[in-house]
């Protein structure tokens, strides 16, 4: 309600944040749109408590589209919270292909860079009382909340890649895709040299 006109709208999304991700992407879908949440508290401080929302998909694009927020708000320059899922979803994929891909994939060293391709993701926290750097509040640096969110999003994820077979096999393969072509571009730059 803007209380100088009087105005009054309500903001509703029937499927939130996943509904939001589903927006975002413009491309074929390689993956279909998940969505974890939970909470979970410092190891060196129970008062600690963070909230999470995250929802993410794949598609068949080379950029990566991650849009983070704390408290509601938006954080433009990421932080720790968005550090954190970067790499626990890193993490769950490298496991996954160590542990079920074939025996020429098995090998490969996947990157954030690999798992980031054609990534879309929404991550929403909430935390007691955020550190922001800079005036405009553009990044998170509550320390912290990168180890908890790189936790849940470990645990989450593979529990979800642990039931959907289909999925993980399919998310891990875009990111084989993307660690082959920058082995490619590695050796072409190495013999322009």
């Amino acid at each position: 309600i803007d209380e100088r006109s009087g105005e009054d709208n309500t903001y509703f999304f029937e499927g939130g944040i996943t509904q939001f991700v589903k927006d975002l992407n413009k491309k074929v879908e390689v993956a279909a749109a998940v969505e974890i949440n939970g909470e979970g508290v410092s190891p060196d401080n129970d008062d600690d408590k963070v909230e999470f929302d995250i929802a993410f998909m794949y598609n068949d694009a080379y950029d990566e589209k991650l849009y983070s927020f704390v408290n509601n708000i938006r954080t433009p320059n990421g932080g720790t919270h968005e550090a954190g899922f970067r790499a626990g979803l890193t993490r769950v994929i490298s496991n996954y292909n160590t542990q079920n891909g074939n025996a020429k994939d098995k090998d490969v060293k996947l990157t954030g860079e690999d798992v980031q391709e054609g990534l879309i993701a929404v991550v929403s926290v909430r935390v007691p009382e955020p550190q922001f750097e800079g005036q405009t509040k553009g990044k998170l640096g509550n320390t912290y909340v990168r180890t908890i969110i790189q936790r849940l999003t470990y645990e989450h994820i593979s529990k979800y890649f642990e039931e959907n077979p289909l999925e993980a096999k399919a998310v891990v393969q875009k990111a084989l895709l993307a660690a082959s072509a920058r082995v490619a571009a590695k050796k072409a730059r190495e013999l322009t040299r």
